[in-house]
């Protein structure tokens, strides 16, 4: 059986990335710091991670760091627990939730929930920003302890439901396709923004209208300026309709296609062991989604 506190050394080298942090971070010195490592990878048989810099997990010790997650989860559930017992001395300690979610959902119907756990003051957030159709992967290899993902596919050891879709509509600043009528807009030769080279929407509106060439491409990895390159006319996008109603009514953006969208659907992953903390911010995620996502 792992001890706690190797556990907790260990969780503190991959957050950190550094042994100096760690240890600081742990109220210990780098020298115990190490011990603590090196007595954990003797226990497993194995290279737990790589001494590099910043310092990372191995794979081996990717699985041990989901459990060494689940451990400290659990404890600050239990201090919690204690806390709100008056009878009881103060336990009060703020769990750390790691999540990855799409910069798309974090911009628009996920904001909700941000401002409910900073009103409650009870969870540190340690959010992994991904596509949609990548953050999967993280949960598979321990990284995250819940995701927001388009696979309806539970990963190993989770849980998932629905939440609902995300519509995206084809915008434009007017100025892109001045002069031009509907039927003379060219996609395969407009100028296009990609968010990254994972970002798959805009090649998936150009698979359902049948366009075959492929437009030239500007890749802007933020959202913010992903945004306001659109506005400013740099090339079209797809982009979530909750982030661009005012701008389609104030006419600063206008739709390619005002008949057609392109639907994401999102589901709910976390681990499946039952944890307080966990089961909070599933009812919040589910309520912000239930406000904004398409049923």
């Amino acid at each position: 059986m792992f001890k706690t506190s190797h556990l907790e050394a260990l969780s503190a080298v991959c957050e950190s990335g550094s042994f100096e942090i760690a240890a600081s971070m742990l109220g210990i010195t780098q020298s115990a710091l190490s011990q603590r490592i090196g007595a954990l990878e003797r226990e497993a048989g194995l290279v737990l991670v790589e001494r590099s810099r910043p310092v990372e997990p191995t794979r081996p010790g990717r699985i041990v760091l989901g459990l060494a997650r689940q451990v400290m989860l659990l404890s600050s559930d239990a201090q919690r627990l204690l806390a709100a017992d008056s009878s009881l001395p103060d336990a009060s300690g703020m769990a750390r939730v790691s999540l990855a979610i799409n910069a798309d959902s974090i911009s628009t119907w996920f904001q909700p929930v941000i401002a409910q756990i900073a009103a409650e003051r009870s969870l540190l957030l340690d959010l992994h920003v991904e596509d949609q159709d990548h953050t999967a992967a993280l949960l598979r290899e321990g990284r995250v302890m819940a995701a927001v993902t388009t696979s309806s596919a539970p990963a190993p050891g989770c849980t998932v439901e629905r939440l609902g879709t995300m519509v995206y509509r084809p915008v434009c600043a007017p100025s892109l396709i001045k002069g031009l009528e509907e039927e003379e807009v060219d996609l395969g030769r407009l100028p296009m923004l990609r968010f990254d080279t994972k970002d798959d929407l805009q090649h998936s509106y150009l698979r359902q209208t049948a366009v075959e060439n492929q437009p030239p491409v500007h890749y802007i990895p933020s959202n913010r300026e992903f945004l306001m390159a659109v506005r400013l006319g740099l090339g079209w996008g797809v982009l979530p309709e909750g982030q661009i109603t005012g701008d389609l009514e104030t006419g600063r953006l206008v739709k390619l296609h005002p008949d057609r969208s392109v639907q994401v659907p999102l589901y709910w992953q976390r681990w499946k062991f039952d944890s307080s903390t966990l089961g909070s911010l599933t009812t919040i995620v589910q309520r912000a989604a239930a406000l904004e996502l398409v049923p």
